[in-house]
């Protein structure tokens, strides 16, 4: 989390590098290139946290590491999610295939920032105007001169400081049902498509979709459950999900095409179809 106000709205451009990363890396394989070659090739990434990803994974690379155990062993450069796709794809032909999908996952979740960005903008109006509000008494004790150090002060403080509440309404707007059901939906088709354990799947779209919701209703079910039951099934009656989507987990419990059903689902969620 960035203190400035510029390092929170900075931040919102992480998913972008992200999505570029994974996409040139799974070009490169495409292209009959190693992991170790593709990566070196993209060169430096304008975003410290994930230049640090490639440069990470170029010394276990040349470590002769398997990427699998190199994204578990660092939590805080590789989500869960992103560390299990990678370890279920490490050492297959179908690691280029999921690259590519989870750059598709990571520039949908930018498109979305893009639009929590728009949101931050008016937050960081209000907070510039309560530099002008919040000041008044030094206007009435000290005079005109006063003021206007009370205002440059409090603007200054706002922008070195005023990040962490961004930061904190940036996540709160996150969780939201218009943006957690595409990413619940998105995550749900990638880790299928990975060839994950239904649990493990499930278990990792909640995560991954940030609402308190199903995070709730799926803590209530056994990990059997989790593995056995359909999931029209598992999440009947919760809120979070819409009967539309229950639907199409319906459709993908009877045709077993979970990964083609989720991801038109979402792609139609995020059209606004």
């Amino acid at each position: 989390m960035s203190f400035t106000v510029f390092g929170a709205l900075r931040d919102l451009d992480e998913d972008r590098h992200r999505a570029e990363l994974y996409r040139a890396w799974g070009v490169g394989l495409g292209a009959g290139l190693t992991n170790q070659f593709s990566l070196e090739q993209i060169g430096r990434i304008d975003f410290p946290r994930v230049d640090e990803v490639r440069r990470y994974l170029l010394v276990g690379l040349h470590q002769e590491r398997a990427i699998g155990p190199l994204a578990r062993a660092r939590p805080k450069l590789f989500d869960p999610f992103d560390a299990a796709i990678l370890a279920a794809a490490d050492g297959t032909q179908g690691l280029s295939t999921l690259l590519g999908q989870l750059a598709d996952y990571y520039a949908s979740e930018y498109r979305r920032k893009l639009r929590v960005r728009g949101l931050m903008g008016y937050l960081v109006f209000l907070g510039i105007l309560g530099a002008f509000s919040l000041t008044t008494p030094f206007l009435r004790r000290g005079g005109g001169q006063a003021y206007v150090k009370a205002i440059v002060a409090a603007i200054v403080a706002f922008l070195l400081l005023g990040g962490i509440p961004l930061s904190i309404a940036a996540a709160i707007i996150a969780r939201r049902p218009a943006y957690a059901l595409p990413r619940f939906a998105r995550a749900l088709a990638l880790g299928s498509a990975a060839g994950l354990p239904r649990g493990r799947v499930v278990q990792l779209a909640v995560d991954a979709s940030g609402s308190g919701e199903l995070q709730r209703h799926i803590a209530k079910r056994s990990e059997r459950e989790l593995d056995l039951m359909p999931l029209s099934a598992l999440f009947e009656k919760c809120r979070a999900v819409p009967a539309a989507m229950l639907g199409q987990m319906g459709v993908a419990d009877a045709s077993g095409e979970y990964a083609a059903v989720f991801e038109r689902y979402a792609a139609g969620l995020e059209s606004g179809k």
